[in-house]
């Protein structure tokens, strides 16, 4: 998947990234879509799928959460429906956010996918994150205001929207056509007619979930605990001084700045809530070299976007909370298939037999977790 030989992933990020709105005209050339609304209607059926379905019905907007066994009843009026976390399952979704690769992966989310019939919304609202809005068949209408005070609206407890806004960009996408909207800008979209629409979306921790963070780098054994040695007699017990909140501040300054919160962190932000995808058949090592050698290839899954810090001799890194490490001669190789380059024989042909049982114990742990995939 491929962006417009047009498009300057530098001139975007300094004129427009988290800045202001941009309809990239044909920004995936020739775009055709890989799913159908009955594929898109199939995954959401699934029980570990995340789906729903947003009706507008005599007069009045209807939520219904999936899994869906039933759509007749649900597919009247104006409809859309929406399943999120469509590169978890798919290749070619999942090719499709890595299309956005010049955004290192720790901010992705996931690929939402919404099918519409004519007329359908999700009515006028706003998002906290940033989303690019490809427009795979048919067409949509899309409206985009300014920042600012918009009145929040609820017309269904499902359902957060506001109120009717100015638009500054006022404009139909087609297929292949990408709209990019930056965190508090507002938006409404409808279909003109059947349409599909695939949503890049961003994600932005805020101080409260990383916060969320502290209780994973501070086990027992590497907790500082407060201390006070020579402390004179308290005049006045029920005072905090500001000196003893400095240094309360500072117990946790110090364990921000440890091996132990990068590593907590980097926990965190590689957690995409992958699907448990654990194969009916568990490989070895030496399996994993008998499939190379007879022309298969590794790569990872759907959805799955490994993180890593460079190292020049070892290379860490962490899928879904996981922590895995790389030795050389490998870290190059893993390196580009985490980039997304398949793994072969070919590649590994330069290693020694030794080294190379390591690497293959490696490989098959990461299928047997269901991280990496056979092709």
């Amino acid at each position: 998947m491929y962006l417009s030989p047009d498009f300057d992933a530098s001139d975007f990020l300094t004129k427009h990234w988290q800045q202001t709105p941009l309809v990239l005209r044909q920004l995936l050339p020739g775009f055709s879509d890989f799913l159908d609304e009955h594929d898109l209607a199939g995954l959401s059926e699934d029980d570990d799928v995340d789906s729903r379905i947003i009706q507008y019905l005599e007069q009045q907007w209807r939520v219904t959460s999936g899994p869906f066994d039933d759509f007749e009843p649900l597919c009247r009026g104006q409809w859309t429906l929406l399943v999120q976390g469509v590169d978890r399952y798919l290749d070619e979704a999942s090719d499709l956010m890595r299309a956005f690769d010049f955004i290192p992966y720790w901010r992705m989310d996931d690929l939402m996918v919404s099918f519409a019939n004519a007329g359908g919304s999700v009515g006028p609202h706003l998002d906290q994150y940033d989303v690019f809005l490809i427009q795979g068949k048919g067409q949509r209408h899309w409206r985009v205001g300014k920042p600012g005070h918009h009145k929040a609206i609820f017309p269904h407890p499902q359902l957060s929207q506001i109120a009717p806004f100015d638009a500054c960009i006022d404009v139909v996408l087609n297929p292949g056509d990408v709209l990019y909207i930056p965190p508090g800008w507002p938006h409404e979209g409808i279909a003109l007619n059947d349409c599909l629409t695939y949503s890049v979306g961003f994600r932005a921790p805020d101080q409260q979930a990383l916060l969320n963070v502290l209780p994973d780098m501070l086990g027992e054994s590497s907790s500082t605990r407060f201390s006070d040695p020579g402390r004179l007699p308290a005049a006045k017990p029920g005072v905090v001084s500001n000196a003893e909140l400095v240094k309360l501040k500072d117990l946790l300054k110090r364990a921000l700045d440890s091996d132990n919160c990068d590593e907590a962190l980097l926990r965190f932000l590689s957690d995409q809530h992958l699907p448990d995808a654990i194969p009916d058949h568990m490989v070895d090592a030496s399996e994993i070299e008998m499939l190379l050698a007879e022309g298969a290839t590794l790569v990872p899954a759907p959805g799955c976007r490994p993180l890593y810090q460079p190292a020049a001799h070892m290379l860490t890194f962490y899928i879904n909370g996981e922590k895995f490490a790389c030795e050389q001669p490998f870290v190059d190789i893993m390196m580009q298939c985490i980039e997304g380059t398949p793994i072969s024989a070919q590649m590994l042909n330069v290693a020694s037999v030794e080294k190379n049982c390591t690497f293959f114990g490696l490989l098959a742990n990461l299928i047997n977790k269901g991280y990496w995939a056979i092709k």
